[in-house]
């Protein structure tokens, strides 16, 4: 039962959550758009307000021209075909601006009044940190994509996402600090086994975002095998073994399959022993949900893949990669906690 001194910080963090979850949704609908790099400059104090005259959108779209995205793909753009892939960044941009208002004004009110309970400080700090962190991360992302090449760097957009997972695992964990408790806690097997298919999961994601940064999934649009064989014939096309990995389309995709096909098969096995264990019935709701939401996922994936990855079907399995990701967090904490505790639990 969440205490009641707790329930504005519980909804606090939850508001924080469900935002972080639509900016990395933003973010997808962003990259599948082509909208990254229409913004070529970064005022982060100052860029609240979107062009509101003739002048100033012709002074934004003048310094469009004269990126590398412009000069070599969207020469044809005029001032109205800009203005669209403008829109989705600038949206991304003012979205990540107002969760660091969500959660600062809140937290100053937290903190005069003195509701953070001090086992939370922590990681309400290092949550700020990471927070600055992925603002400075973003444009180092985009600034990737606005000398040479016109786009951005695969390395860099993986660690924007990884960057966004990160911070809503901490939300995620320090919310469930509240609704669960941090007292003694078990740690077993299953534990481990529910801590590996997290980790399995934010990787697969990972590689997501590799294949996404090389356009990977607009190769092989057949599955399960590549050109008619299990592992492509161009997997080691570079010279340079470990560059294949990172940076050989074929192979960035079947790693991307792979990791997919592995935390499948390790949820499954996951929910099989929740369901045989005596867990708590909240436990075992938990790892049904998991079990559900991969298999969508990977029907999703397939579907995205054979299709020539749609927008729609891209952006809905980014957002079940992010309710895959949860709920792995929730299942190890109901997982760790006492089955008494659980089974008392009243969100």
């Amino acid at each position: 039962m969440v205490k009641s001194e707790n329930s504005g910080l519980v909804i606090w963090l939850s508001f924080l959550i469900t935002m972080v979850i639509l900016m990395v949704i933003i973010g997808g609908i962003t990259r599948v758009t082509g909208s990254g790099l229409s913004m070529v400059e970064w005022r982060p104090l100052v860029g609240w307000l979107p062009p509101l005259d003739d002048q100033e959108w012709e002074r934004v779209f003048n310094l469009y021209k004269r990126s590398p995205e412009f000069i070599s793909l969207n020469s044809w753009m005029d001032l109205s075909a800009f203005k669209e892939i403008f829109w989705w960044e600038y949206v991304h941009r003012l979205w990540g601006r107002m969760i660091g208002l969500v959660f600062f004004v809140p937290l100053l009110f937290f903190l005069v009044s003195r509701k953070i309970p001090k086992q939370l400080t922590p990681k309400i700090l290092l949550i700020t940190i990471l927070g600055f962190m992925q603002a400075f991360i973003g444009w180092w992302m985009v600034k990737s994509g606005l000398s040479g090449e016109p786009s951005v760097s695969q390395y860099r957009l993986a660690t924007h996402l990884g960057m966004a997972f990160i911070i809503l695992g901490v939300l995620v964990w320090t919310l469930m600090d509240l609704v669960v408790g941090v007292g003694p806690s078990t740690t077993n097997t299953i534990v481990l086994h529910a801590k590996l298919v997290c980790g399995l999961i934010l990787t697969t994601i990972l590689a997501g975002a590799l294949v996404a940064g090389l356009n990977a999934g607009l190769i092989y649009n057949m599955f399960p095998l590549m050109g008619g064989k299990v592992v492509p014939e161009d997997y080691l096309a570079m010279k340079v073994v470990w560059r294949n990995i990172f940076e050989n389309p074929a192979a960035v995709q079947f790693n991307h399959r792979l990791l997919g096909v592995v935390t499948t098969v390790a949820i499954a096995w996951l929910l099989f022993r929740c369901l045989k264990l005596n867990t708590a019935t909240r436990t075992r709701s938990a790892a049904c949900s998991l079990g559900a939401l991969v298999v969508l996922q990977f029907s999703l994936g397939v579907l995205a893949l054979i299709n020539g990855v749609p927008h729609n079907l891209a952006v809905a399995h980014q957002l079940v990669g992010v309710c895959l990701f949860i709920n792995s967090l929730v299942l190890i904490r109901l997982l760790r906690a006492p089955t008494s505790l659980v089974n008392a639990i009243h969100y």
